[in-house]
């Protein structure tokens, strides 16, 4: 098979037990490409959403790597380990009290909001440019900074003995491992992570998500690029569909005006947001920020009764 040139997303449901960064060379390999890039590690004991950019597509991970993601999973209370889920070391045992709902929903409600976490030891996290990882194998730990993040939905989908089942909607950089190990020491006999899915990346779904062995068939028969997706991951931008004429101006980098399109039916203009170009064949040619020529920064909104400059902020080759 020869190297794939076409550019766009799929979403993998990364397998339990593999690093982000070695299913993105699986797919590499599999896909013959050269440039992939992917949005959001997921730790190794970790399964589902991770979006992998291919080709022109890794232009755009700037765009969505602050996106919201959503896990579901399960926490065992009456234990800890190193590395604060069951793949760890186990470094302290104690019997979890009686718990009912009400008492758990109303520990989870305390993490909802901004929130303070500690890294773990056992991540990927850089402490002058050394993983914490490295350190933790080495049995070394060190004085972390606290991380701000957001947890904007933290809820309790069932108790089942020990395990808490959960749902949890959060920010970028997150770990939900912390949040388990934070929980069980809340409820005083401490408790680890012990499984987890993501099952959203900001517009990524699993629901969308493709595994590694249905990818492998895929490319065996050529057929992997349906999968692709790259306009649609902007549906909710505003688009204008330009010509030939216009295509080929902008790939020689001329920026757009609105004399270039005043004849298309425009979209409400919301200055400094980002807005597509698209052929009229359906492929992403740009990325463009408007604003008003002459004027500085304007918050209003126009449709075409000043002059407005497209300034281009990625391009892609259709």
């Amino acid at each position: 098979m020869k190297e794939t040139k076409r550019g766009g997303f799929l979403i993998l449901n990364k397998p339990e037990g593999m690093i982000s960064n070695q299913a993105l060379g699986r797919i590499k390999r599999l896909l013959r490409v050269r440039k992939a890039g992917y949005i959001g590690t997921l730790d190794p004991f970790a399964t589902g959403v991770l979006p992998i950019a291919i080709n022109q597509g890794t232009r755009l991970i700037p765009y969505f790597e602050n996106d919201i993601k959503s896990y579901e999973g399960e926490m065992t209370l009456g234990v800890e380990t190193n590395t604060m889920d069951s793949s760890g070391e186990i470094i302290s045992e104690k019997a979890p009290p009686e718990l009912d709902a009400a008492d758990v929903e109303k520990i989870f409600q305390k993490y909802v909001g901004v929130i303070e976490q500690i890294p773990p030891m056992f991540s990927a996290r850089k402490v002058k440019g050394v993983p914490l990882y490295k350190m933790a194998r080495k049995g070394q730990e060190i004085e972390r900074e606290t991380k701000r993040v957001v947890v904007h939905e933290f809820l309790l989908r069932g108790i089942e003995g020990p395990r808490l089942k959960f749902f949890v909607s959060c920010s970028k950089g997150t770990y939900i491992r912390v949040l388990a190990h934070d929980v069980g020491r809340e409820i005083g006999c401490g408790a680890v992570l012990s499984s987890l899915c993501r099952v959203r990346s900001g517009r990524f779904h699993l629901k969308d998500a493709v595994d590694l062995d249905d990818l492998a068939n895929m490319s065996e028969q050529q057929r992997w690029e349906k999968v692709l997706t790259n306009r649609q991951v902007l549906a909710s931008w505003e688009e204008i569909v330009v010509p030939d004429e216009v295509v080929r101006s902008v790939v020689n980098g001329k920026a757009i005006t609105w004399m270039d399109v005043k004849r298309y039916d425009l979209p409400l203009i919301k200055i400094k947001e980002p807005i597509k170009i698209v052929s009229r064949d359906g492929h992403l040619v740009a990325i463009v920020r408007s604003r008003f020529a002459g004027e500085g920064d304007k918050g209003n909104e126009k449709r075409d009764l000043s002059p407005v400059i497209y300034e281009l902020e990625k391009v892609f080759v259709p």
